[in-house]
């Protein structure tokens, strides 16, 4: 059960990074951008918020140097990473049961500052039960009441009784002075006059006044009892903190190595555990449940060692049997290993099947690997593929320090699979989606062929200043052409490969179309109304001149794509080019939308109307832009915005269009589907109802 969902992260202070801004997360998220852009500062601020193996923050390498003397020195409390969690029904109801029926907030802040210290705050305020110190007050009046009408057990014990009266009632009255000044006793302060209290009750307790000092004496326990109580905020913090998801980092230099030489290993292992290539070996060994030492100690034979000392001991029987024993022992170990290994690792990359073997000699261990193809020879893992030593490493990394420490652990994958062929880095896409059904994961890359061309909004795009400061890039995309040419080329590649796939596919004239009729159609399926079916893909050609050129690329499936054309003069013009040509005897193939919405001039945007439109424009230009009477004689709804914009004196910027159509699609992606408009999602209906019909 996933008790804490991370849903955005904000990093501040740390290297080249002065402010990144709250970053919103996906189940998968890619930092994207060049060399030195800070992607990696990021992950490295977040694994060392809570790290699978420590790593505190360092002030004296990581605080940005150009401040660093003259804010960091100065003192305070620099906070480095910020984490914003909602908490899940489940932890709710289970925190309801152990700290009691108390209102519980929805979302918590949690800081982590570079002295380590861990702050948290709440979208609701917590606040705990006190203990008012004016219930101690009425508590210890009536005491005093109570004492000043204390009976003499005789006539003769009057006097005695008297002075007795007095001094229980000046002793409630000196504590009541105390507490006026008190507010709260649920506190240190308070606990200790609690037990001043009840101390000195006690001492005054006698047989005239046993009950009296009793019936005081529950009281101040009860009070005691709720006094000392942990504080609610504490509780809940303590819970919070008991259930933060673990990062673990990864990156290329700690690719695994095939000749282990132990005694160095074992040297290194004790100096620099959390070196990255000394993690990666020794999650090896505790991934099958061995350690280096272990492997190491049944090598080591008694008859060797007795040869080896001046003068020469005698080699007894027993020594050699012992070491017989002892080699048997770490070969059977090693061949379960060995086999366990492989057996996973070959479910988990699905390249081809693979063998490894382990295998130790003397003072080294080595790593084997062959596989289906060749199955009878064994090559050594370094002179295997960069792509598989990547692999294998990562997911030894992964199933050590994730399965073994955290369950829900996150991992942060910086650069990977760099080595990979680009079909290989496209499979690791969909294992990453595999992954994330456990796993968080946010990687950082600059290859189109890990970003996920069908999730563009997944993306965070980084990218440095000429100032060298690092900025993410939320909701907007970047100006810099080198930060969003993997952007530029992942959506490029996904929409090309869904040409030659095989699929059905309707050939929508750019961006815009593309961007809502995949949105729509996915609010449809939601909505369970009829949407397209799960083989007909939304192609964009780039525009209405290309619609006839991508088209003839079909020529050679059996199933021709459907056009899909703007009813509009250039839509018109094209449809009848393309019906004396390349579709003559298929009209079928051919679509205006006009035909679909009955309205003589239209586009794409006229699916959601100006009341979706405008709103998002309006944020896009940082002005309201309303469409007036004259502005709706223009034509379509592009056409009759651009009006309304000349008439008004806005410029709009270019690519309007697509930048509205990103939003649009962003804000949706994460919307309740029964909060859209149901005229729009009736209009969209209509449009896919006919087009599966053309592909009947």
């Amino acid at each position: 059960m996933k008790r804490l969902l991370l849903k955005q992260f904000r990093v501040r202070n740390f290297r080249n990074i002065d402010d990144s801004g709250w970053i919103p997360l996906e189940h998968v998220t890619a930092m994207v951008g060049r060399n030195e852009s800070g992607k990696s500062a990021l992950l490295k601020a977040l694994h060392k918020f809570n790290p699978g193996t420590p790593e505190p923050y360092n002030p004296q390498r990581e605080f940005p140097r150009d401040r660093f003397m003259r804010e960091f020195r100065s003192g305070g409390d620099w906070p480095v990473c910020s984490l914003e969690f909602e908490l899940s029904a489940e932890f709710r109801a289970e925190l309801r049961k152990d700290l009691g029926n108390v209102e519980l907030p929805n979302k918590v802040t949690c800081t982590r500052s570079y002295d380590g210290s861990l702050a948290m705050s709440y979208d609701t305020s917590i606040t705990d039960k006190p203990v008012p110190a004016r219930e101690l007050i009425e508590v210890l009046q009536d005491f005093a009441s109570d004492a000043r009408r204390l009976a003499a057990p005789s006539p003769e014990q009057e006097q005695y009784t008297a002075e007795i009266r007095a001094s229980l009632a000046n002793w409630a009255a000196s504590k009541t002075d105390v507490l006026n000044d008190i507010g709260d006793l649920k506190n240190e302060q308070g606990v200790a006059l609690l037990k001043l209290i009840r101390a000195e009750a006690n001492a005054r307790s006698g047989p005239l006044t046993a009950d009296l000092i009793e019936s005081l004496l529950k009281s101040v326990a009860e009070m005691t009892i709720r006094a000392a109580t942990e504080p609610l905020p504490s509780r809940l913090h303590k819970a919070i903190e008991k259930h933060l998801p673990v990062f673990i980092y990864f990156e290329n230099y700690g690719i695994l190595e095939s000749a282990i030489y132990f005694p160095q290993f074992l040297d290194e292992l004790r100096r620099t555990p959390d070196d990255s290539r000394v993690r990666t070996i020794n999650s090896m060994f505790r991934h099958v449940g061995l350690t280096a030492q272990e492997v190491y100690d049944l090598g080591q034979g008694e008859a060797a060692a007795a040869r080896a000392t001046v003068p020469p001991l005698p080699v007894t029987p027993e020594m050699i049997e012992r070491d017989q024993q002892r080699l048997e022992l770490r070969s059977v170990k090693l061949n379960s290993a060995s086999t366990n290994i492989s057996d996973k690792f070959s479910s988990w990359y699905k390249q081809r099947r693979h063998h490894i073997r382990y295998q130790a000699d003397g003072d080294y261990f080595r790593i084997w690997v062959s596989d289906d193809r060749r199955p009878g020879v064994e090559i050594e893992l370094e002179s295997r593929s960069k792509g598989f030593q990547w692999f294998f490493s990562f997911y030894l990394i992964f199933l050590a320090e994730s399965e073994n420490l955290h369950r829900d652990a996150i991992l942060l994958l910086d650069e990977p699979a760099l080595h990979l062929h680009p079909t290989a880095q496209q499979d690791l896409i969909g294992f990453f989606e595999e992954l994330a059904k456990i796993n968080g994961i946010i990687y950082t890359t600059h290859s189109p062929f890990l970003i996920d061309g069908e999730h563009i909004n997944r993306v965070r795009p980084v990218r440095e200043d000429k100032t060298g400061h690092s900025h993410v890039s939320v909701g907007t995309w970047p100006e810099d052409r080198d930060t969003i040419f993997p952007l530029q080329a992942a959506a490029g590649y996904a929409m090309l490969s869904s040409l030659f796939d095989g699929q059905k596919n309707v050939l929508v004239e750019g961006l815009p179309e593309y961007l809502y009729l995949n949105t729509l159609n996915l609010l449809c399926r939601a909505t369970q109304r009829t949407a397209l079916p799960e083989d007909i893909r939304i192609t964009p050609c780039g525009s209405t001149k290309l619609a006839g050129p991508i088209a003839s690329l079909f020529q050679v499936h059996r199933v021709r794509p459907v056009v899909l054309l703007d009813g509009d003069e250039d839509g018109r013009v094209r449809r009848n080019g393309l019906l004396k040509e390349l579709y003559a005897g298929h009209e079928k193939g051919v679509l205006l939308l006009s035909d679909v919405l009955g309205i003589e001039e239209c586009e794409v945007e006229d699916i959601l109307g100006d009341d979706v439109i405008l709103p998002f424009l309006s944020r896009l230009i940082g002005s309201a832009l309303t469409i007036g009477n004259s502005d709706r004689m223009s034509g379509s709804l592009p056409l009759q915005i651009e009006s309304a914009a000349n008439r008004a004196g806005i410029g709009l910027p270019q690519g309007w269009r697509g930048e509205v159509a990103r939003r649009v699609a962003e804000g949706w992606s994460t919307k309740n589907p029964l909060e859209v408009p149901s005229d729009v999602l009736e209009r969209a209906e209509r449009l896919f109802k006919e087009l599966g019909h053309r592909f009947e």
